[in-house]
């Protein structure tokens, strides 16, 4: 197949879950023997210069990109505030992309184009206007579902108007776009079965995140410290800013009563300044900040921490830290999209002091953590094999284009 993927951001360095669910699937693809070309926007937030681009990378896969700048504009945002569109959608609708995108479609020809998010919804009539190929979103999550739980935590009572707002506009988005595409492959069943409850035509296809269980194996040099809890996630993204404050607040003090020893590390790119203070003033946490290898950050910790309460989709995150054989605590919302066994390969919590009794009992038995971390290894391997996952979508393709 020819395959023209459409990503709102460069998924270079793979350093968060969007990123990774995208790159393992374009790999995956383009090992798989299809054509790709990957089109994206080189954003000030996740910037890329295309010349550093692996090797191999450039080898296998056509990357191309239209700088847009997607920055938050209080000005944009306020004006946007007497409108009706979604101001979240609005930022991703850009000239220098279109432009890309149109010549592209007019100098090639592709039997389906797979656009990364909802966000790119906004180019199908482009498409349409250029192109025959069949058209698939993939969703990653239910975006407004994101803004409608931050708007749920919040406190201030301007915020929590604005972000219902902001979930409203971007729901009535979503929704007006479902049965433009010619399938949808959400990304977990609770997915896939909101679309069909409002109303989707289309054929869908569940695809939940996948990795190569192979390159998450630490080598038997590796020396973990025990005990020890980490978190890693992009600190700019704020249900992670809103679920590692609420853990600091209500759970680290109290398991310090414990074990006064144990450290927390905390990675993640682009954490605003009064955070990483707030986080470095804290008492055993080490605030690492953004690192070059997730791998080389995860190895070496005993316990994950993925303390949730919004978002939405399937956190690639816990996938990689499952596929490495870590132990995690989790919310429910965290966990949401994997098909796990409660105690067996990760343990969740929903409150304080759930997640502190689970937290502290990982941290004083090694055996459970070793065993946990086994289990959870299992599972990957047995339902998230990129390689499995890759060949099931691509036979689902294969029929649409077939039927097209």
């Amino acid at each position: 197949m020819r395959i023209l993927q459409l990503a709102k951001k460069m998924p270079f360095p793979p350093k968060d879950g969007e990123s990774v669910a995208i790159l393992q699937l374009t790999q995956g693809l383009a090992k798989a023997g299809h054509s790709l070309t990957l089109l994206t926007m080189n954003t000030p937030k996740h910037h890329f210069n295309l010349a550093n681009l692996p090797t191999q990378t450039k080898n296998s896969i056509t990357i191309d990109a239209a700088t847009v700048d997607t920055s938050l504009s209080v000005v944009a945002a306020f004006v946007n505030l007497f409108g009706q569109s979604s101001y979240n959608i609005d930022r991703f609708d850009n000239d220098n992309y279109r432009q890309l995108l149109t010549t592209y479609l007019q100098n090639n020809t592709y039997d389906l184009i797979q656009l990364e998010g909802v966000y790119l919804a906004t180019y199908i009539n482009t498409i349409k206007q250029y192109s025959k190929a069949v058209v698939v979103m993939r969703a990653h999550n239910l975006e407004f579902e994101i803004w409608e739980r931050l708007a749920d935590e919040q406190q201030n009572p301007l915020k929590r108007y604005y972000l219902k707002l902001l979930a409203k506009r971007m729901k009535r988005f979503e929704l007006n776009a479902i049965n433009q595409y010619d399938a949808i492959v959400p990304i977990s069943t609770k997915d896939e079965a909101f679309f069909t409850s409002v109303g989707c035509t289309k054929p869908i296809f569940t695809l939940s995140g996948g990795v190569d269980v192979a390159d998450y194996v630490a080598d038997d040099a590796n020396v973990v410290e025990f005990p020890s809890v980490f978190f890693i996630g992009a600190l700019d993204w704020l249900p992670n800013q809103e679920g590692l404050k609420w853990f600091i607040n209500h759970v680290w003090l109290n398991v310090l009563t414990h074990l006064p020893n144990v450290k927390l590390y905390v990675a993640g790119r682009r954490c605003p300044a009064n955070f990483a203070a707030q986080l470095q003033q804290t008492a055993n946490v080490v605030f690492v900040g953004e690192v070059d290898n997730a791998l080389d950050f995860i190895h070496p910790k005993a316990v994950m921490i993925v303390p949730l309460f919004s978002g939405s989709g399937m956190r690639i995150k816990i996938i990689e830290g499952m596929a490495a054989a870590k132990t995690i605590v989790a919310t429910t919302i965290a966990a949401e999209g994997i098909n796990y066994t409660h105690t067996k390969n990760i343990w969740i919590a929903d409150n304080a002091d759930t997640f502190q009794q689970h937290l502290i009992h990982c941290l004083q038995n090694a055996n459970v953590c070793q065993q946990t971390g086994i289990a959870a290894q299992q599972l990957i391997a047995q339902q998230h094999s990129n390689k499995q996952l890759i060949g099931q979508l691509v036979e689902f393709y294969q029929q649409l284009i077939n039927n097209k």
